[in-house]
C-alpha cells in the first residue's frame, strides 16, 4: 500500500512538468495556477471516501506552527533575495520553535522524537534522497529548455518516462516489503540514487537522452526508498509516535523540497558567468554531497538494526 501511495506521488510529481509545460506553451503561466484550484473541485468527490474517525480531544499548538512557518519562509527568503535579516529571522524563529516545543505540553512537534537515533538515521536518509529528487525535476526543464532548447511541453514528456516506470513496478516494491522487510531496500536504493545523481552530474550537458534514461533510475530509486523509509518508520515507533513521527517526516519532506529549489535557482545564479553545461554539473556534484550522506545514514542505520537483532538473540538464548 505505501509503495503505491508513493509511486502516485511520483506519477503526480511526473505529470506535473508535462500538463504545466503544456499549459504554458499554449495558453500561458498564468493558467496554471488556473488549473491547479480546480483540484478543489476532485476534494468534493473525495471527501464521503474518507474513512470515519472519532474525533480526540486535544490542543493544536497554533504558535507551534506559526514560528516553524515564519522560520521557514525566512530561511527561504533569505536563500532568494540574499536578505541578512531575513537569516537573522529564520534563525531566531528556529530557536523559539526548539524553546517552545520543550515547555508546552502538547507541542507542534514531539521533541522525544528527536532523542530516538534510529528514528533520526531514517528521516536523513527520507530527506536527502527527496531533497536529490526535488531539485533534479527543478533542474531537468531547465537544462532541457535552457540548454538543449526544447519547448516545455517536450520537456516534460522527457520526465514522464520514468514518473511512469515508478507506477509500474510499485507493485513489486511492495511486495518485496511485505515479503523481506524493508532491510533491502534501505540498504541498496541510497545507492540507485547516489548513481543516478552521479550520472546526472557527468552527462546531463552532454545529451538529452541521458537525462531521459537516469531520471527513470532516479524515479525508480526515490519510489522505492520513499516506500521503505515510511513503513520503517511506522514499525519502529511506538503507537503513540507514529502520528507525530510521520507527521515530522512529511513536514521535514515539504520543507527540504523546497529548500532545494531555493537552492538550486540561486546556484544557478551564482553560476551565471559559466557555461549552462558547466552550471548544471556543478549543482549535481552538490548534490552527490547529499547522496553521499544517504548512503552514510543506510549504512548506519543497518549497523544499528544488525546490532539489535544480535541482542534480541543473545537475550533469548540467555
Amino acid at each position: 500500500m505505501m509503495a503505491a501511495i508513493m509511486s502516485s506521488v511520483s506519477l503526480g510529481l511526473g505529470l506535473g512538468p508535462v500538463a504545466g509545460g503544456a499549459i504554458v506553451e499554449f495558453m500561458g503561466w498564468r493558467y496554471l495556477f488556473g488549473v491547479t484550484a480546480l483540484i478543489l473541485i476532485v476534494l468534493v468527490f473525495l471527501y464521503p471516501l474518507l474513512p470515519k474517525e472519532k474525533p480526540a480531544r486535544g490542543k493544536f499548538d497554533v504558535i507551534g506552527a506559526l514560528l516553524v512557518s515564519v522560520s521557514t519562509t525566512a530561511l527561504l527568503l533569505f536563500l532568494t533575495n540574499k536578505s541578512w535579516l531575513m537569516l537573522l529571522v529564520g534563525a531566531l524563529g528556529l530557536v523559539l520553535f526548539i524553546f517552545r516545543i520543550r515547555r508546552t505540553p502538547e507541542p507542534f512537534v514531539q521533541p522525544a522524537l528527536f532523542a530516538q537515533n534510529n528514528y533520526m538515521l531514517l528521516i536523513v536518509i527520507g530527506i536527502t534522497s527527496y531533497l536529490c529528487s526535488f531539485a533534479t525535476l527543478f533542474l531537468i526543464p531547465q537544462i532541457l529548455v535552457h540548454h538543449y532548447e526544447m519547448t516545455a511541453s517536450h520537456a516534460g514528456f522527457i520526465i514522464f518516462p520514468g514518473s511512469l516506470l515508478a507506477v509500474i513496478v510499485s507493485r513489486k516494491v511492495g511486495s518485496i516489503i511485505d515479503q523481506h522487510g524493508n532491510g533491502a531496500i534501505l540498504r541498496y536504493a541510497p545507492l540507485v540514487i547516489l548513481t543516478a545523481v552521479l550520472l546526472f552530474a557527468l552527462f546531463a550537458g552532454h545529451s538529452w537522452l541521458s537525462i531521459l534514461f537516469v531520471y527513470m533510475v532516479m524515479s525508480l530509486g526515490f519510489t522505492m526508498l520513499s516506500s521503505s523509509v515510511s513503513n520503517e518508520i511506522s514499525r519502529i515507533l511506538p503507537g503513540s509516535q507514529i502520528g507525530s513521527g510521520m507527521g515530522l517526516f512529511q513536514l521535514l519532506q515539504f520543507f527540504s523540497g523546497a529548500f532545494s529549489v531555493a537552492l538550486a535557482s540561486s546556484a544557478l545564479e551564482w553560476q551565471h558567468h559559466l557555461s549552462l553545461s558547466t552550471a548544471f554539473s556543478n549543482i549535481f556534484w552538490g548534490l552527490l554531497l547529499m547522496a553521499i550522506l544517504s548512503v552514510i545514514a543506510s549504512y548506519r542505520y543497518m549497523q544499528n538494526l544488525s546490532a539489535s537483532v544480535r541482542c534480541s538473540r543473545n537475550s533469548l538464548e540467555a
